[in-house]
């Protein structure tokens, strides 16, 4: 309708026909109706979402945390066997850095998800490829790429028809038990033995039966071991399989043998029967048994490893892929001093470790092999119990994947005080983390740096402030290996030096302003939204996924006032409101204290009766008076959040209870004094206490929480502190007791104030 609307303009000076005017005028009707449909339907529905305020969250049950380095892989799977050695990581190694990093051998990199990011990470194929141009000439294709990349492809040759069908395939190998394959271009090739069988070697039988059809097939294979041979390995002379093999599947069997004499000796070959009817067999061998061969392959390992000079079997492990041999077999080589330095040194090269091999350090007191032979020993290890620095053994807990830290989040401690002679963590998990970390820091002389921080850390989760920051005052900081947890830290204590306005915290948070990392740089930023807060400032969310942020965000937005009566005045502190409704009721101190000791428990009953005065206030101070609020212009002590109006002069000798009715909420007090100005948000389970002169915030103010359950029970429930900027949250805990609280019975005491 809008695109006809426009046509319609576009056209209608060309046109003065009255069939044209009229389109015009049902495109206009179409399109107005559309609009207005579409601005009732997201304005007005926006609106009301957007008024819509979000009510109390409880707090999230508390998160223990590990540092991830690899995509959700616990440290325990964080080792060297998670990306290891393939042709891909051998072209990277063996690549020019001057020039870009290709290889043909991407798809070998891809048998976990950390090691295809890093494939990816290394590989400098372009993000934006280039126009490649592709050609066809019958079957033959031309591609000329517009950049680097790689081409995987795949061909259709043509293959010549069995001259019969066969229903079941049947396949029979022999091979030497422990050298059964060999290595070529990084993969196993079978080594298969068909010429000489040696006496007293153990040799295998590999079958392999296929079903190419599209039914299950239910088989019973013969295996017989040859004549002159004798099974091991739970083997037997003569046995059947019987199979059950699903179509296109296939199904391999070993049987192991060896021969006692020479000689030659024919094999009963493996058959293959259905339903007691012979199927398939394989073809019938004839075994060159010898005690001696006569065939040797100087080139193998296993004669190179035990018959070869031992220059040979150097430079035999110089040129061939150390990873894929049996390293055992040079044991009795390392008794040779010169041997054993050699050799592991090249293996130390290849960045392969061989426990049997290093165990030689011993023997030959060769100190650095011995230091990495006992870093493998467990036994050793775990008979240290926690850390040990040695010249030939250094455990480290964290190096060995045994402990790592740990954060808890959210946590709340309910007490602030310490209750009877001992501390205690209620949180389990905290608890057996911080006792097992002390353990380890018990094997020590003296705490490093690290250290340091990291109890400090665990001396905050559980509130102990003083001693944290002696704990802190004790880093290097120039022996650290990052400063920015340091600098959180420094931030962090910041607030606890008892100056109204931290010194430090701003700067430090403000070098973090634009940190790559979204967690640390939020960490910063709520540190500076304290501050502005402190300052004055309005609240603000720096995370929207963080629930104390937003609900104090959400508490500092909210409608809400308290007020005081004291030396003929009322004194109102509120907070997004502009009018209220003040009703005075005379009343009988003595008659309400006898029938119940809460007199504001039923001041509801009030609500029945007329009140004795009723006024209506707005809370902008220019609008009561007609004359500014005394205090200069720009005055810090002049709270423009503060309300203050004498009571009528007929009640100013009278017992009154005031009740004061706006943003929702009707709140009622009798006539007495009180020291501090305090903001109690209920929606959101927090408080603010400023000072009623300076209206300053006051920190260090204690908060003692006490609540009546549902069964009318009345508990303790948590107590603390104000902040440096008067607030304290009395209503989060990680326990589920608010889910039975009835209401709160609050107490608020300072020192000074």
């Amino acid at each position: 309708a809008e695109k006809r609307l426009e046509q319609a303009k576009r056209e209608m000076p060309a046109k003065d026909g009255m069939a044209d005017r009229l389109e015009m005028k049902r495109a206009a009707r179409f399109a107005d109706a559309k609009s207005d449909k579409a601005d009732f339907f997201y304005k007005e529905n926006v609106a009301e979402r957007e008024a819509m305020r979000q009510l109390y969250r409880k707090l999230d049950k508390t998160m223990e945390w590990a540092e991830n380095n690899y995509h959700q892989l616990t440290i325990d799977q964080q080792v060297a066997a998670l990306v290891t050695v393939n042709a891909f990581w051998r072209d990277y190694a063996a690549h020019d850095p001057a020039q870009p990093f290709y290889s043909r051998n991407l798809a070998e990199a891809a048998r976990n998800f950390p090691e295809m990011l890093l494939a990816l990470a290394v590989l400098d194929l372009p993000f934006e490829a280039g126009q490649h141009d592709t050609k066809f000439d019958g079957v033959k294709m031309t591609l000329t790429p517009g950049s680097p990349l790689i081409v995987y492809h795949e061909e259709i040759r043509p293959a010549q028809p069995a001259a019969a069908p066969v229903p079941i395939l049947v396949s029979q190998n022999f091979f030497r038990h422990g050298d059964r394959h060999r290595q070529e271009n990084g993969e196993p090739v079978d080594k298969y033995v068909t010429e000489e069988f040696v006496i007293h070697t153990v040799y295998g039988c590999q079958v392999v039966v296929t079903n190419p059809t599209s039914a299950r097939q239910k088989l019973s294979v013969l295996l017989q071991v040859p004549q002159g041979a004798i099974p091991v390995l739970n083997g037997q002379f003569t046995r059947t399989v019987h199979l059950n093999l699903e179509p296109y599947h296939t199904q391999t069997i070993d049987y192991h043998f060896y021969f006692p004499a020479p000689g030659q000796f024919a094999h009963y070959p493996v058959h293959v029967a259905k339903n007691e009817e012979l199927i398939t067999f394989a073809q019938p061998f004839t075994f060159n048994v010898v005690d001696k061969p006569t065939k040797i392959d100087t080139e193998s390992w296993d004669y190179v490893s035990q018959h070869a000079a031992a220059d040979d079997v150097i430079k035999f492990l110089n040129t061939h892929n150390v990873s894929n041999l049996n390293l055992d077999k040079i044991a009795f080589r390392m008794r040779d001093v010169k041997f054993f330095e050699t050799a592991t040194n090249l293996l130390a090269q290849r960045h392969v470790y061989q426990h049997t091999l290093w165990s030689y350090s011993l023997l030959h007191n060769a100190v650095p092999a011995a230091r990495e032979f006992l870093q493998h020993v467990d036994q050793i290890v775990n008979e240290c119990g926690g850390r040990i620095v040695s010249p030939l053994l250094t455990v480290d807990p964290v190096a060995r994947h045994t402990f790592e830290h740990l954060e808890y989040k959210p946590l709340v401690n309910a007490r602030a005080h310490a209750l009877g002679k001992r501390r205690q963590i209620l949180n389990n998990r905290f608890s057996e983390q911080y006792h097992r970390y002390l353990k380890q820091l018990g094997y020590q002389r003296q705490l490093t740096d690290d250290d340091l921080l990291a109890v400090t850390y665990y001396l905050l989760l559980q509130d102990r402030i003083e001693e944290a920051q002696a704990t802190f005052a004790r880093v290097n900081a120039v022996k650290l290996a990052t400063r920015l947890q340091h600098d959180y830290f420094t931030a962090y204590l910041d607030f606890f030096t008892g100056e109204p306005l931290p010194k430090q915290a701003r700067a430090i948070a403000a070098k973090y302003a634009e940190h790559p990392v979204d967690r640390w740089r939020n960490a910063f930023a709520a540190i500076t939204a304290q501050l502005d807060e402190i300052e004055g400032k309005a609240a603000k969310t720096v995370d929207a996924e963080d629930r104390g942020q937003q609900q104090t965000q959400l508490a500092a937005t909210e409608p809400n006032f308290d007020f005081q009566v004291e030396a003929k005045q009322l004194t109102i502190n509120f907070q997004n409101l502009d009018t209220v409704r003040v009703n005075y009721y005379l009343m009988d101190v003595e008659l309400l204290f006898s029938r119940n000791p809460f007199v504001q428990q039923f001041s509801g009953q009030f609500s029945s009766i007329r009140p004795n005065h009723s006024e209506t206030l707005s809370l902008k101070p220019a609008a009561l008076t007609g004359k500014k609020q005394p205090g200069k212009e720009g005055d810090p002590t002049v709270n423009p959040n503060t309300t203050k109006v004498p009571l009528p002069a007929a009640l100013h000798n009278k017992n009154v209870l005031v009740e004061i009715t706006g943003g929702g909420q009707t709140k009622t007090q009798a006539y007495y004094s009180h020291s501090l100005a305090l903001q109690v948000i209920e929606n959101y389970g927090q408080l603010r206490v400023t000072n009623v002169q300076t209206t300053n915030p006051i920190a260090k103010a204690y908060v003692k929480v006490y609540a009546q359950m549902q069964d009318g029970t009345v508990r303790f429930y948590k107590d603390g502190y104000t902040d440096l900027r008067g607030r304290f949250d009395y209503s989060s805990l990680n326990t589920n007791e608010l889910e039975i609280v009835q209401k709160f019975s609050l107490l608020i005491l300072s020192d000074d104030h």
